[in-house]
């Protein structure tokens, strides 16, 4: 598409996360000023220690302050701060192509999407992941694609374009880097419409180094995604555990029921107690399953009719 069809459009705001990147922020300002010169874009700084805040500045960049550490805090910021048909995330580093966001754009403005995600995998350079980095993309997204049924290929992709119902209706709760997979798994459990695009990804310049901590970042992704399949799909979350603790029930259960049927007298009465306990327990997760999948169904209609009622 060509981005200068954009100048009479909707209102579009550039969004980027930073935390010291002094030496490629200047040059990200510069390139989306460059395809999209009407979009106003917003550098919220998360305590850069550098002078990535002055080159911002100096690109004519709109500055915020969040105080919070964590991209996730950041973003929460600029969502409640600015006001905007359309958004675009990206991220300061330079590793996402600005020339593509003529072709993100498109089709949030045709409506066919609330939020496009620039996919990397497909074209990313060789070096720009890590042999760890990669496998654990791969891990965490087959996890929530077999979750909430999707077939998504890239859920950690710092680059997205939305619409303003999406950014201004779902609320961000992740404080860190979990806040990629958080804004897909919110489109997914609210029925909002996501489409991939793939894009190049490029290797970090010198000098600039990766915030994400591989384990630690990845167990918090690893438990949004878990976190949100338990309140979201409560019928796949509840009954997968209820037939976990009933197998655990029976290991010791048998060797009771075993005894029982030899002898016709109970035996072994701590592991009967424990097998009891957790068939009771297994019965009481399956049980809570289905009250909280009717619980999440009355809240989506009063959600839909509040949305429906806010378009009217």
């Amino acid at each position: 598409m060509n981005n200068s069809n954009l100048k009479s459009g909707p209102s579009i705001a550039v969004l980027i996360p930073c935390l010291n990147e002094e030496n490629t922020i200047g040059k990200v300002i510069g390139d989306f000023r460059a395809c999209l010169p009407n979009a106003n874009i917003y550098v919220c700084d998360n305590g850069s220690t550098d002078k990535s805040m002055e080159k911002a500045l100096a690109s004519g960049a709109y500055l915020l302050k969040e105080k919070r550490r964590g991209k996730g805090n950041t973003i929460r910021r600029m969502f409640e701060e600015i006001d905007a048909d359309i958004y675009i995330m990206v991220d300061g580093d330079d590793t996402y192509p600005a020339e593509e966001a003529g072709k993100l754009i498109q089709p949030v403005i045709n409506e066919e999407a609330d939020m496009v995600v620039a996919t990397r995998l497909e074209h990313a350079d060789k070096d720009s992941f890590t042999p760890s980095h990669r496998f654990g993309n791969k891990l965490l997204r087959s996890v929530l694609n077999l979750c909430f049924n999707a077939n998504l290929s890239d859920i950690l992709s710092g680059y997205r374009v939305m619409n303003r119902d999406f950014v201004k209706t779902i609320p961000i709760t992740s404080r860190g880097f979990e806040i990629e997979a958080e804004l897909t798994l919110q489109s997914l459990s609210k029925g909002f419409v996501i489409r991939e695009i793939p894009t190049d990804y490029r290797s970090r310049h010198k000098g600039s180094e990766s915030k994400i901590r591989t384990f630690t970042d990845g167990y918090a992704i690893l438990m949004t995604i878990i976190s949100f399949t338990r309140d979201f799909r409560p019928m796949l979350f509840f009954p997968m555990l209820s037939i976990l603790i009933f197998i655990g029930g029976l290991i010791p259960g048998i060797r009771v029921i075993n005894a029982y049927l030899k002898t016709g007298e109970v035996h072994y009465i701590s592991s009967a107690i424990l097998a009891a306990s957790m068939m009771t327990l297994s019965i009481f997760f399956f049980i809570t399953g289905f009250f909280i999948h009717t619980l999440n169904r009355r809240f989506n209609e009063i959600s839909i009719m509040l949305r429906q009622t806010k378009r009217q």
